[in-house]
Parts: C-alpha cells; structure tokens; sequence
C-alpha cells in the first residue's frame, strides 16, 4: 500500500512492504517427499541415504511377520549385492500411494509396491503399510509393514 505525503515541494512515497506470503508444507506433502526420498535411496543402494531419511527406532515387519528393529542409523545395512543376487532385483517402484491417516506429526500411508527386474517388468508386488513420522523437525520412515506379495512370478 502506497501513501502518498506532501512535505512543503517534495513529494515522499511511503510504501508498505508486507512479506511474501509462503505456503507451508502439509504434513501429508512432508512425509511424501520423505518417502519417495525413502525409495529414491533404496533404488540407489544407498544404506546412509536410507538411514538419513529414517527416524529411530525404525521397525520393519516383513510379510510372515517377522520383525525387525533398527535403534540406531548404524543398524541400516541392506546387502544389496545379495538382493541383486538372490532376485536379479534392479529397483523398486510405488505403484500406489495413498494417505490412510495422518496427523501434525506422523502419516500412515497405504503403499503397493514392486520390485522389478533389469527389464522394468515386475517380479513382486506387495501391499505395505509405511508409517512416517516427524521427530525434532526431521520427517522420516519409521515403520514399514509389507504383507505377503500378491504377485510373484519366477525369474
């Protein structure tokens, strides 16, 4: 806003200078960055970019139910070079992604995911369960839960 003050022969302009207005980010737009972030370092083979974009403990639970518990960063150690190995897997892909239940601090996203060969054709599909959560400002994976595959075909 501009106002316009006449001073004896000089003319001032005073102007209102209001901050840009920033749209925060939504807790829901937050914990997606940092899952796909999640995915971006899996497909990366990247334990430290993993850990990074973790919150501790981190807990997985695989699909027989099994269950993993991560308290500290050092606790990330996926041996890729077996996974390639054992599944010729080349890179994960989310397939489905939708918020099931979120809050200022924590969201639970419903998740199909696959992994897929070389080619891009998939070999695995699982439902999931991922649970992100913000800690001191940090948004990061904090509970992964898969569910048997509803796809698998042999390589």
């Amino acid at each position: 806003m501009a106002h316009l003050v006449t001073v004896g022969l000089t003319l001032v302009v005073v102007l209102a200078v209001h901050p840009p207005v920033v749209a925060q980010e939504s807790p829901e737009e937050a914990a997606r960055a940092a899952l796909d972030e999640y995915f971006r370092a899996w497909n990366a083979a990247d334990n430290e970019a993993i850990a990074l974009v973790s919150n501790f403990p981190r807990v997985s639970v695989g699909p027989s139910g099994q269950i993993v518990v991560r308290d500290t960063a050092e606790d990330i150690a996926v041996d890729f070079d077996t996974l390639r190995a054992a599944e010729l897997w080349d890179r994960s892909t989310l397939d489905l992604v939708d918020v099931a239940h979120s809050s200022a601090d924590k969201v639970h996203f419903r998740v199909v995911a696959s992994r897929r060969y070389a080619d891009g054709s998939p070999y695995r599909t699982n439902p999931s369960l991922y649970i992100v959560t913000q800690q001191d400002g940090h948004w990061g994976l904090q509970l992964q839960s898969v569910l048997p595959a509803t796809f698998s075909a042999a390589p």
